[in-house]
C-alpha cells in the first residue's frame, strides 16, 4: 500500500508539473500576440534617401521586433548616412549598412535572428540583415530584386518596399551610390524603442559610429 501511495503521489506531481506547463506555454503565446499586435500598430515605414532617389520601405516589427528597432535605432542616431551600397548583384541582392564599406563592418554588437513562416523571400523587395552566422546581425543589410528562396531560415526579413516604383528606384542603384539619410515613419514611432529599453541601453554602450 505504501509504495502504491507513492506512486499515486508521483503520478499527481507529475500530472500537476503538465498542466502548469501547458498553463504557462498558453500565457506565452497570448502575451506573444499582444505584443505582436501592438509591434503592428506602430504601422512603420523606412523611407531611404538615396544618392538616386527615395526608396521606401514597410516595417514589420510584429516580424522580427529586435531587429527592426536595431535599425530604428541606428537610422535614428544617424549611423547609415553617407555609408555605400557595397555590393550589387544584377537582378539579385544590392547590399549596404557596413560602415567600413567592404562587408566586414559591424555596429560592436550583435542582434538575434528572429523568423515568422508568414514572411519569406518568396517574393522581391525584402529587406533583410546580413550576417556571418547565426545570430550575428548587426547593421548590414541587404535588399533582393528578386524571389531567392534559398535565403528563407537564414537571414532576418525587416521589411520590404512598398511599391513598385521603389522596386524601379532599386535597381537603378550601383556600387558606391550611397545612403543620404534613413527616416522612420508611423504612429506614435517615437515611443518604439520605449518597448526595447534593455536592447537601447546595450546599443548606445556599445555602438561604433562609422568614420565618414
Amino acid at each position: 500500500m505504501k509504495k502504491i501511495a507513492i506512486l499515486v503521489s508521483i503520478l499527481m506531481i507529475l500530472l500537476v508539473s503538465t498542466i502548469s506547463a501547458k498553463e504557462n506555454k498558453s500565457k506565452q503565446v497570448k502575451k506573444d500576440k499582444e505584443f505582436e499586435k501592438i509591434m503592428k500598430d506602430f504601422q512603420m515605414e523606412a523611407v531611404m534617401k538615396t544618392t538616386q532617389g527615395n526608396i521606401t520601405f514597410f516595417l514589420y516589427p510584429e516580424a522580427a521586433p529586435k531587429n527592426v528597432a536595431n535599425f530604428v535605432f541606428l537610422a535614428k542616431n544617424d549611423f547609415y548616412n553617407g555609408l555605400p551600397f557595397f555590393r550589387v548583384v544584377p537582378n539579385g541582392l544590392i547590399q549596404g549598412g557596413d560602415p567600413v564599406g567592404d562587408g566586414t563592418g559591424t555596429t560592436g554588437y550583435v542582434v538575434p535572428d528572429e523568423f515568422k513562416k508568414w514572411l519569406t523571400f518568396d517574393v522581391e523587395g525584402m529587406l533583410a540583415m546580413s550576417n556571418s552566422g547565426p545570430n550575428t546581425n548587426s547593421s548590414q543589410f541587404f535588399i533582393t530584386m528578386r524571389p531567392i528562396k534559398e535565403l528563407n531560415g537564414k537571414h532576418t526579413i525587416i521589411g520590404g518596399t512598398k511599391n513598385r516604383d521603389d522596386l524601379r528606384l532599386l535597381r537603378t542603384l550601383r556600387e558606391n551610390d550611397k545612403i543620404l539619410s534613413i527616416d522612420i515613419k508611423g504612429k506614435k514611432v517615437d515611443k518604439f524603442l520605449d518597448y526595447f529599453p534593455n536592447e537601447v541601453k546595450e546599443w548606445e554602450t556599445k555602438l561604433k559610429k562609422p568614420v565618414n
